[in-house]
């Protein structure tokens, strides 16, 4: 690809949004049982262990909003990986829990994920990936200070 006569984060800016919809279309053909987002949030989902996450915490973590995290979910129930379950606390809360289903989905993929990762970051060095995780991370904290 020609990279354009732009300012560096004008570049980024536009890489970003590039990126997204290639990991999107890749992920959407890498799994047979469920799409990219779908399985974005089962990996999400692993970041809360011994409870399960509400809807609204997962829409954080995921940042996507409460409307299509809740569609995610619901299809990831109707094809059996989660369960959707009211809080005990607060009935208003739904959480989202991984089924057994979902947990040996994970023992399937697991080595055509490693692969794929190690495909990807190919010839990337270590210290190129700390500074562009420290990147995103400080885009991240500044598009919280824009909201």
């Amino acid at each position: 690809m020609q990279i354009p006569d732009y300012e560096e984060d004008y570049l980024l800016f536009g890489m970003l949004f590039v990126l997204g919809n290639k990991l999107q279309a890749i992920g959407d053909v890498f799994f047979d049982e469920i799409s990219a987002k779908q399985w974005f949030m089962l990996v999400c989902l692993e970041l809360f262990p011994g409870k399960s996450p509400t809807i609204n915490e997962l829409a954080e973590v995921m940042g996507s909003s409460h409307q299509n995290v809740k569609q995610i979910a619901l299809k990831l129930e109707k094809s059996g990986f989660v369960k959707l379950e009211k809080d005990q606390e607060d009935k208003r809360k739904l959480r989202v829990a991984m089924t057994e289903q979902c947990k040996s989905f994970g023992k399937k993929y697991e080595e055509k994920e490693k692969e794929f990762m190690q495909q990807l970051f190919c010839d990337i060095p270590k210290e190129d990936l700390a500074v562009a995780v420290r990147t995103l991370l400080k885009l991240e904290e500044n598009m919280e200070d824009l909201r």
